[in-house]
């Protein structure tokens, strides 16, 4: 397959990568990655049907490069399209995994394994199990906060509770 100049991905892993992964170009030495990404953490780490608790995108080979090969890679620019962000600390909810609750996620009624989801509102327990209906998010926030940035994303302002679920429901 010859190298491309450009290659964008826009593609995830299910959180875990290894020899069976595919890779997404050859992109050519000296071509341009782009990469579209999550926002962060929290909406992987609350997908059931998620194997890994981050997003990670595919790899991209690059043309010439053998395993073991250094490759650099210069940022040229990040752009945050979000103009809310939200974090805290987390808990596990028990019966929602086995083992690692970032990882072996399930359904605590039906036991289905990173069961397929559909979304109902907006709160704890919003994310639910698209066979049964019972709430499968593996966590809940215990200490958190919801935050709002400028639109150069040069500062940002922490919200109270109205307003982070009035955010949440525009989503």
């Amino acid at each position: 397959m010859p190298a491309e100049s450009e290659v964008l991905n826009d593609v995830f892993t299910n959180g875990i990568i290894g020899p069976h992964t595919k890779m997404l170009g050859p992109v050519a030495d000296g071509g341009r990655i782009r990469f579209v990404t999550t926002p962060g953490c929290w909406g992987p780490m609350l997908t059931p049907t998620l194997r890994g608790g981050h997003e990670v995108n595919i790899p991209v080979a690059v043309e010439g490069a053998d395993i073991g090969d250094a490759v650099a890679i210069r940022i040229e620019s990040i752009r945050v399209r979000s103009r809310a962000s939200s974090s805290g600390e987390d808990k596990p909810v028990e019966g929602t995994y086995i083992g690692d609750p970032y990882v072996a996620k399930k359904c605590p009624v039906c036991n289905e394994p990173w069961p397929e989801f559909r979304i109902e509102g907006i709160g704890e327990e919003a994310i639910r199990c698209r066979r049964c209906g019972a709430p499968v998010a593996p966590f809940r926030m215990i200490n958190g906060y919801t935050m709002v940035f400028d639109d150069e994303r040069r500062f940002g302002v922490t919200v109270d509770r109205r307003v982070a679920e009035e955010i949440a429901r525009k989503a």
